[in-house]
């Protein structure tokens, strides 16, 4: 048992990391973008209708755009909504959870990784775990994801737990169960864990072979995580488990006729030249330099690659004074390699990156999440390496110093991520969509209403922010969708029109064409379009700007 000041130095520091994670949720990042809007509105759907907004009944996967989601946060995120109603915070508030949930998470996961270590200094003393726990309430990268509705955070918090039951199942069987039953909940939370678990558990019994019981639980705790595994399985044979990884592979249409050309133009005999140049050897070794991309410098500070819906370009990922304890930690891995604990740390934290190497826009700070635990671990360690067998004051002098800096890190970044992130990249965060409906529905004079899909997939921020009734997206008169180049397309609800930018020329027009072909008469509408798409025959009644100050929509008259 815990005894009563950990536990209460426990709720403390998790209080904390929750506050910090919902505080302003629904502010920051500054707008829900397309996933984040397609998650809750689903989840809205499901909870009104039963059905996705495809009208699919209570699917395993979801088409969405024609990037089939994973189920889970969906389904979680039907009961936020139905206590907060269908808004930004109702979306968000099972990753903020999720995130918070982690804080005792990795105290459980380090506790019963490393028992007894811990700091010392006179009369405090600070176990392995709960300074694990604080290092993660302040990491910006954990705090980061935990604000957006993200998958990725769901499932990270699945796996750390389920992780803490895993390592418990050694000496006592039936911690397999809720093992088993948390990863295999994650293996339908985030497309990561499809790759990472499989490996983990792989890893972990020949790591521990010699330790482990076959019994009951043992067995039963397979046959689950076998039966979520078929769920996989089946879903990769239909095509549906694959789809979001079409679009992501490294291998595209580009890339094949990019090698051909290669191949044709070599001075190297033609069989030395396909040997050089081919699918499976490019694969191989685009793979190989993403894997090792999520180990540099570029990726921790996120100047390389840095995508920005999931990490502030230029910041680092960790922060430099974890980073070093991190860095320290991890030299004492290698110097102690024959602890099982360690090496099991060690695999995790080199299992991480394997998914997101797979993938074709690497190095991004989402799909290798899996680190967090294992970076937020081995810091303690080096925190503990490196004030061991030193004198009392200068282990205060070196805490104290650690401390101050983690801190004063941290607060520089929530600077940066509430007051420059949200000015600088609010495009990224398709900023603009919630004033544009809000100022649209007070426009009653108007017959059509004509969208640009410039910033991407505009139907859905426009049934999220109206509330729209699922069955009026499900009902084919009502609207116009349709699949095309692998993506699924909405073009029209009710007397709301969706048009492609480049469909929309600044010259005099009387007509709008839609992508699937049907010309439709712009009398009497409204069209929101973009500064440099002003037709000519058209009158500008409001302009809707990001927060830089940069025009995201113009709204015109036409006449």
């Amino acid at each position: 048992m815990f005894k009563n000041k950990t536990i209460i130095t426990l709720f403390l520091i998790t209080l904390l990391g929750g506050v910090l994670r919902f505080f302003m949720l629904d502010k920051f990042p500054v707008s829900p973008n397309w996933d984040e809007v397609s998650h809750g509105y689903n989840a809205f759907s499901i909870l009104t209708t039963g059905k996705d907004e495809w009208g699919i009944k209570l699917p395993l996967i979801f088409r969405a755009f024609g990037d089939f989601k994973l189920p889970l946060y969906i389904y979680l995120t039907s009961i936020s909504v139905a206590v907060f109603g269908l808004n930004t915070f109702a979306i968000r508030f099972v990753s903020a959870l999720a995130g918070t949930l982690a804080i005792p998470g990795i105290f459980l996961l380090t506790g019963v990784l490393f028992p007894e270590k811990k700091l010392q200094i006179k009369k405090l003393s600070f176990s392995l775990p709960i300074i694990s726990s604080i290092f993660l309430a302040v990491l910006p990268w954990h705090f980061f994801i935990s604000h957006p509705a993200l998958e990725a955070n769901l499932a990270l918090t699945f796996i750390i737990f389920g992780g803490y039951f895993l390592i418990k199942g050694i000496e006592m069987t039936k911690n397999f169960l809720p093992a088993a039953i948390l990863f295999g909940l994650s293996l339908h939370t985030y497309n990561t864990a499809r790759v990472f678990i499989p490996l983990l558990l792989i890893s972990f019994v020949l790591l521990y072979y010699k330790k482990l019981i076959i019994t009951r639980w043992a067995v039963i705790s397979f046959l689950i995580i076998i039966f979520f595994g078929g769920i996989v399985a089946f879903q990769m044979a239909t095509g549906a488990g694959t789809a979001r990884y079409g679009k992501l592979n490294i291998i595209t249409e580009s890339t094949a006729y990019t090698l051909g050309q290669k191949r044709t133009e070599s001075n190297l005999p033609p069989l030395v030249a396909k040997l050089v140049y081919n699918r499976p050897l490019f694969f191989i070794q685009t793979a190989i330099a993403n894997y090792f991309n999520y180990f540099s410098p570029g990726f921790f500070n996120q100047s390389l690659g840095a995508q920005t819906q999931f990490a502030i370009p230029g910041k680092n990922l960790i922060g430099l004074p974890l980073m070093l304890l991190f860095l320290i930690g991890f030299v004492y891995l290698v110097r102690h390699p024959k602890d099982k604990a360690h090496q099991f740390i060690f695999i995790w934290f080199a299992l991480s990156p394997v998914a997101a190497a797979l993938t074709v826009d690497p190095p991004q700070a989402l799909r290798p999440n899996p680190m967090i635990p294992a970076i937020v671990i081995i810091s303690g360690l080096g925190l503990l390496y490196l004030l061991e067998k030193i004198s009392t004051s200068t282990k205060i002098i070196i805490t104290s110093v650690f401390v101050i800096t983690i801190l004063l890190n941290f607060c520089l970044y929530l600077n940066d991520f509430f007051v420059t992130y949200p000015k600088t990249y609010s495009e990224a965060w398709q900023y603009g969509y919630q004033e544009l409906y809000q100022y649209l529905s007070t426009q009653n004079d108007y017959d059509k209403f004509f969208i640009t899909k410039r910033y991407g997939e505009p139907h859905i921020f426009y049934a999220f922010y109206n509330k729209l009734n699922p069955e009026i997206l499900q009902d084919k008169n009502i609207t116009t969708r349709f699949f095309q180049t692998g993506w699924y397309w909405t073009d029209k609800i009710d007397n709301y029109y969706f048009v492609n930018e480049f469909d929309t020329p600044n010259t005099e027009i009387k007509t709008l064409t839609l992508e699937h072909g049907e010309i439709i008469d712009t009398k009497n509408s409204l069209l929101v379009t973009t500064v440099n798409h002003i037709p000519k025959n058209s009158e500008v009644i409001k302009v809707i700007n990001f927060l830089d100050g940069y025009p995201a929509f113009t709204i015109v008259k036409m006449k």
